[in-house]
């Protein structure tokens, strides 16, 4: 699958996507509340708010097809336990000094919680969410080797959904439901189809347009109850969610159909470049925006558009740099995992 280039053209659309939503909702706090610049800017950062389920669903598409090919379960795991564990174990003990020279705060006896659900620093819970899933798959196995049709995924991603959503409302069991697996099941069962039908791929691809209509009607539904999130008023949360699901999990197809295409064009090399250090960008960007913040004697005086630019700049390339500085000293594996 790591062969296919419309992978790491969609790591790198996906990665980008990432970056821009921190740096908006980092700006927002330069604006006043419900002014038409912040209206602006907080439409664009909600909008941007689908990474995770993107990301669940190409890894699902990518490990499940691999399981179909040739599945063992000793180097599953132990690829897995390099690539992620190590990453994200390694990782979570750097931001918790991060943010204890930052703030000062350390909290030991929460450590084991922290690390449970992804709560070191905000952005770590993908990880912990990907290493469920890496456990999770394994499962569908006997499913997708059966290759049932859409409509047996559709009804899965439907029934779980509900069944995790209704559950934890009545019995409150998950703490945070965003560092929760199966609270992505839409984008995992999507993946999970298109991964038992993979030799049907640019077939299906040519359902995009259904797909954007699921993703319009989702995000007409979710970004005026996103807003209000924002402004800290209180909304039906099973509107929110629901609405929410349909627009990434359509967003997350459309991501695919577009990588897909770019993958045959010269936006390739550069997308592709920067989907093969996304797990670099990823954990690094956050301590570079933040660095920044703490010191606003620059770039913030040059102005919001300058500021910003740089921001973006500074939060892709000094995180690219070091991942092929590391590459060539030939540590990469240890810092990252690959």
């Amino acid at each position: 699958m790591e062969r296919f280039p419309w992978v790491e053209v969609f790591r790198g659309l996906a990665i980008l996507e990432v970056v821009l939503h921190h740096l908006t909702g980092r700006f927002l706090r330069e604006l006043a509340p419900g002014s038409p610049e912040w209206l602006f800017l907080a439409a664009v950062n909600r909008t941007l708010h689908f990474a995770v389920p993107a990301f669940l669903f190409m890894t699902t598409l990518v490990l499940g097809a691999g399981m179909l090919r040739d599945f063992r379960l000793g180097r599953y795991l132990s690829n897995r336990a390099l690539r992620l564990l190590w990453p994200y174990l390694l990782w979570s003990g750097i931001y918790l000094f991060f943010r204890y020279w930052d703030h000062g705060i350390f909290q030991p006896e929460r450590l084991l919680h922290q690390l449970l659900w992804g709560k070191a620093y905000f952005h770590l819970y993908f990880l912990a969410v990907a290493l469920q899933l890496t456990l999770l798959l394994p499962v569908f196995l006997p499913l997708l080797r059966r290759r049932p049709p859409g409509v047996f995924f559709l009804l899965l991603a439907l029934g779980l959904t509900l069944l995790v959503y209704f559950l934890n409302r009545h019995c409150r069991f998950l703490p945070y439901p965003g560092s929760f697996v199966l609270w992505y099941t839409p984008a995992i069962a999507l993946g999970l189809y298109l991964a038992a039908h993979l030799d049907r791929l640019s077939h299906t691809l040519r359902l995009w347009p259904l797909f954007l209509l699921l993703a319009g009607i989702g995000l007409g539904g979710y970004l005026p109850l996103a807003l209000e999130v924002l402004r800290g008023l209180s909304v039906n949360t099973f509107h929110y969610q629901a609405f929410h699901w349909a627009y990434t999990t359509g967003m997350a197809f459309l991501l695919l159909a577009l990588a897909h295409r770019l993958a045959q064009g010269p936006l390739r090399a550069p997308l592709a470049f920067l989907g093969r250090y996304s797990l670099q960008i990823y954990l690094l960007h956050p301590m570079v925006v933040r660095l920044l913040e703490r010191y606003p004697g620059f770039p913030e005086p040059l102005g919001f558009k300058p500021a910003f630019l740089i921001y973006l700049l500074l939060a892709l390339f000094l995180p690219l740099f070091l991942a092929r500085f590391l590459t060539r000293l030939r540590v990469s594996s240890l810092v990252f995992g690959r």
